[in-house]
Parts: C-alpha cells; sequence; structure tokens
C-alpha cells in the first residue's frame, strides 16, 4: 500500500526443462556448459552483497523502497514501508547464518512487530506517530496485505491483537471467500488513491493472508486456497502485480510448501514490465531448486545467471532492480515499486540454496 496509491504483493513457478531455456540470461547460448566454479571464487560477491544490505538498512530496522511514475527505473525517489522489510526477512531468513545477516534481520523483525497497533492491524506507511510520517510516507488506512505479513513474520506477545485482526480480515470477505484490501469503509479511507473497484482483491494479497491462516486458521487457509486457484488466471484479482509478477512466482514454493499448490499463469509471466527477465528467471530456479519433485535446474545454468547479476560489481542490480509491485492501474497517480536491496537478497537466496543442493556449506 502506498501512498496515494493501493499495494501489491508475491509467488514462484514450477521449473521443467522446456521452460528454463526461456528465460536463460541474454547472451548466453541455452547449450552453454561452463565449468562450474568453487566457492572461493564467489567470496567477494557474496560480502559485496550482504555487506550492501547491511548498509542500506536504516538504524531503526526498515530498508528503503524506490518508487517512480514509469515501468522503467528512472528518477526514483524514496519511501518507508512495512511490506518490502517484511518480505526482505521472508526472503533472507533461510540464509540468516550462513549470509551473517541474523542480527540485522531481527532488527528488522523488531521494527515490524512495532508497527502493529492496538487494533491488530497494520499499515503500509507504519504507525500514524511513526518518525518517517510524513516525510517518508503518509498517514494510510490499515491493510490485509501487511497485517497478515507481520503477524507471520514479526508477531508481538499479545495473541488477543492477532485474534482481532482476523476477525477484521473476516469483515472484508467476499462472497466467494476472497479477501480486500483495506481494513475500513471508504468513508475513512487515507491516502488511498483509490480505483475503478475501491477496495480490490489482489492475488499477492490472498497470499500472504493464506500463509497466515495455514498457521493460524487452517480450515480457512483451505477454503482460500480453492478459491484462490479457481481464481488465479483471473485478471481482476491481478491488481497490483498486473506486470510485476516476481513475488507471486516467489510466493509460488511457499504456498506449495504451507499446503496450497499454486501455480501462476504464463501469460502472467509473460505480461511482466521489460527489463524483468533476469528477475523472473532467477525466480524460476530458485522455484526449481525448492521443489521437492524434479528436474531440477543444474549447478552450472544456475551459477551463469549468477555470475551475470554479480557482474561489474552488481551493476545490473543497480540499474535495472526487480520490480515488486505497482499502484492500481486505474488510479490516477501511476506508481512503480523497486528495491535494489531486494535483488541483493535474492541474489543471495539463489546462491546458498544453489550451494546448498550441490552438498556445500556455501
Amino acid at each position: 500500500m502506498n501512498p496515494r496509491a493501493p499495494v501489491v504483493k508475491l509467488t514462484t513457478l514450477d521449473l521443467d526443462h522446456e521452460t528454463l531455456p526461456r528465460y536463460a540470461p541474454a547472451g548466453v547460448g541455452a547449450g552453454a556448459s561452463p565449468t562450474v566454479t568453487e566457492d572461493a571464487d564467489w567470496r567477494n560477491d557474496v560480502d559485496f552483497a550482504t555487506s550492501t544490505i547491511r548498509s542500506h538498512q536504516q538504524a531503526p530496522g526498515f530498508w528503503l523502497t524506490a518508487h517512480t511514475v514509469t515501468p522503467r527505473f528512472e528518477n526514483p525517489k524514496k519511501e518507508m514501508n512495512t511490506y518490502v522489510t517484511a518480505i526482505m526477512v521472508d526472503l533472507l531468513d533461510p540464509i540468516a547464518s550462513v549470509s551473517g545477516l541474523a542480527d540485522g534481520l531481527a532488527r528488522a523483525r523488531r521494527n515490524l512487530t512495532d508497527q502493529i497497533e492496538s487494533t491488530g492491524l497494520v499499515r503500509y506507511h507504519g504507525r500514524p506517530d511513526g518518525p518517517t510520517i510524513p516525510a517518508l510516507g503518509c498517514v494510510i488506512t490499515p491493510d490485509s496485505d501487511d497485517t497478515a505479513l507481520v503477524w507471520r513474520i514479526a508477531p508481538s506477545g499479545r495473541p488477543d491483537l492477532m485474534s482481532r485482526a482476523i476477525a477484521t480480515f473476516e469483515q472484508y470477505r467476499t462472497q466467494e471467500g476472497l479477501y480486500h484490501t483495506w481494513l475500513a469503509p471508504r468513508s475513512d479511507y487515507s491516502c488511498i488513491d483509490a480505483g475503478a473497484d475501491p477496495n480490490p482483491t489482489d492475488v499477492g494479497i490472498q497470499m500472504h493472508i493464506y500463509q497466515l491462516l495455514a498457521m493460524k486458521k487452517p480450515s480457512a487457509a483451505r477454503a482460500l486456497c480453492g478459491v484462490l486457484n479457481r481464481s488465479i488466471a483471473d485478471d481482476r484479482i491481478w491488481v497490483y502485480y498486473a506486470v510485476a509478477p516476481l513475488v507471486p512466482l516467489l510466493r509460488q514454493a511457499d504456498l506449495r510448501q504451507a499446503g496450497c499448490p499454486l501455480r501462476v499463469p504464463e501469460t502472467r509471466v509473460a505480461a511482466a514490465a521489460t527489463g524483468q527477465e533476469d528477475w523472473i528467471a532467477t525466480a524460476r530456479l530458485l522455484d526449481g531448486l525448492r521443489s521437492p519433485e524434479g528436474p531440477r535446474p543444474s549447478p552450472q545454468t544456475t551459477e551463469i545467471l549468477l555470475r551475470k547479476l554479480a557482474g561489474d560489481h552488481f551493476s545490473l542490480v543497480r540499474r535495472s532492480p526487480p520490480l515488486l509491485y505497482h499502484n492500481d492501474f486505474t488510479g490516477k497517480v501511476p506508481r512503480f515499486y523497486w528495491s535494489e536491496d531486494f535483488g541483493y537478497a535474492l541474489w543471495l537466496r539463489l546462491y546458498f540454496e544453489n550451494a546448498r543442493q550441490r552438498g556445500r556449506k556455501g
């Protein structure tokens, strides 16, 4: 959720031999088979990515997010939101110890927990009394997406507040079983650029609510999984990820592990904004490495892409970082949201997952 524009959110696609070459890094032939490099050859790249993530993390624990007015990374401005910090923690947590980022993730979690209000709800730009308001955000209406993310990733010690949050979700559930974005009547909206549907049921939001419900309310999670599978190809739920399918692609493996096998349609992947091809390829490879079933990508294929992304001190990450989400295209103010830090985090996650698959310690 961002100032003057609703939010967007996440999944991952299964990898197969026919799909992979289509998303191979540009300039690398599908038949290329370079020698697999040793871990020592990657040390500088790993250190660069981790040190950059550390240096970009702000003192309170959050990472800033860049936003532009077009789907090109030009003239970005910065904001603070709870969403990007939450997905950074989610992505890096499985490699926290081996990457040396555990302390930073603990600080990020504390910051996220602090955003939970007395209602049990969370706002995209954090608490209304937060120090980043209004310089890096605005007092925005609480939403179901950030509330679900924070309660799963960084819950408070007040389970009664979580119960209140989940009860509020139910008040904003459609007849078909999907959940709305904003947790307030429209008359109480604040800092929202409402589109044709003032309270949409976005695909990424359903994924994040499912993950929380799978932990706290399994029967409701099963019902949501069924509805989401039936709705996944419906354009109407691709509000905040219409041209930014990266997060839904990454979430695909998370939902699968939580008991909801889901496949992002290829038409949604094909709609990705220009310049996101390497990030889509990274998501596919990571999903393939996390899949309990084959075929899994070869170490050589994975390392080709890792090397490309890390080239020239990760210049590609700075020039064309991951596009994570955008606002509702039927609203008045176009906004596209990017994160260089998420690019470094995604590179690290793929590197260590690949190392683990090869039986290396990373």
